[in-house]
């Protein structure tokens, strides 16, 4: 598995012998308040969690017009996906979002997207992630400290929290240090996650640096 962090809640994930381009932006999305640089493939296929404009945004230079919004299999990957609420309404302000599992050569990688809330049924379906990707910036997802819970909850071998402030983002989001403070271990920071299953596991929080 390597896992690369494009920024906001975009990533490079290359597993199972594919390369899956994981809820893409664009610049100038959201009323021209994305100012994140384009993301550039090719990548064999594209996922989107939910379909704001943020998290699913095509352009030619992604490579491809394959898209993973549910469960699939391609060649060795398996995917699944589970609804979530976007937000704390029980989605009455954002409506749905969705959790994708990517499982190949024994690891497990998982997208939350934009989850806001979530029940126990919700935490034995992430039950045994080796790497869970999680939203911890607050505005209509969880933030720092729902992040840090959910994390608890899970016990994931790796967290890397996603969808957070950015200055290349005019959004209301929380820092990721919102949710870091919750966290006396080592953190692992770089710029491309790569493991394999059964391997020792750098740290069990990741923080990958953005492009």
């Amino acid at each position: 598995m390597k896992l690369r962090f494009l920024g906001h809640a975009a990533f490079a994930l290359e597993l199972g012998g594919l390369r899956l381009c994981l809820d893409p932006h664009k610049p100038g999305v959201v009323g021209g308040r994305f100012q994140l640089p384009a993301i550039v493939g090719p990548f064999d296929a594209l996922a989107s969690t939910h379909p704001h404009e943020d998290h699913s945004a095509w352009t030619p230079a992604l490579g491809t017009t394959t898209r993973i919004e549910g469960d699939t299999v391609l060649g060795a990957l398996t995917v699944r996906g589970r609804s979530v609420f976007h937000d704390a309404d029980r989605g009455l302000r954002m409506g749905l979002s969705t959790m994708l599992s990517f499982e190949a050569e024994g690891v497990r990688v998982v997208h939350c997207g934009d989850v806001g809330s979530y029940d126990a049924s919700d935490v034995e379906w992430l039950r045994g992630t080796d790497v869970l990707l999680v939203p911890a910036g607050g505005t209509y997802t969880l933030d720092g400290a729902g992040a840090a819970e959910l994390v608890r909850a899970v016990q994931p071998k790796m967290a890397m929290p996603m969808h957070a402030a950015d200055p290349r983002i005019d959004l209301p989001l929380a820092p990721i240090s919102d949710f870091l403070q919750h966290f006396a271990q080592p953190i692992w920071r770089g710029a491309v996650l790569e493991w394999t299953a059964g391997a020792p596991v750098p740290a069990a929080i990741v923080v990958l640096d953005a492009p």
